[in-house]
């Protein structure tokens, strides 16, 4: 068999999500607002190579929005350092805060996707999430993680 094998992928509620004793996860979708620390999650990450996130983000009626994601890393659960991303110009490569968005482009519509992010990093995961709408409603948001380590 070729490529990376995970011996642990657990399957864990992170935002607007609940898991049974019987493991049956239900979707209780929070809603959004324009304020990250409303709507912040964080889990160990210790020993993972990689986190997917499924993502359930669902349009406010009359709105449109942009779901915002700002992805954060620990090495001690207290000092958070924000995701880099980088841009090339001839021979200058300039490294920015980076920052995930979403556009939804229909009112009152369900927008079902994942998201992989590589986290060879010690310690903790933080994610925020915020939404810039256009209209009078914000949406909601249910997240599940898996975080995929050896």
């Amino acid at each position: 068999m070729s490529g990376t094998y995970y011996s642990t992928q657990p399957l864990m509620p992170f935002i607007g999500a609940t898991k049974n004793a019987a493991g049956t996860i239900t979707l209780a979708p929070v809603t959004l607002s324009g304020t990250a620390t409303d709507n912040r999650k964080e889990i160990d990450v210790d020993g993972m190579q990689q986190l997917v996130l499924y993502i359930r983000y669902i349009t406010g009626a009359a709105t449109t929005g942009t779901l915002n994601m700002t992805v954060e890393f620990s090495p001690d659960g207290t000092n958070y350092y924000q995701e880099a991303t980088e841009a090339v110009a001839t021979s200058t490569v300039t490294e920015y805060q980076g920052a995930r968005q979403f556009a939804g482009a229909v009112a009152a519509t369900t927008y079902s996707f994942t998201v992989a992010i590589p986290i060879a990093h010690k310690g903790k995961f933080r994610m925020s999430f915020t939404e810039t709408k256009s209209g009078s409603n914000y949406g909601t948001l249910s997240i599940l993680a898996v975080p995929s380590g050896q």
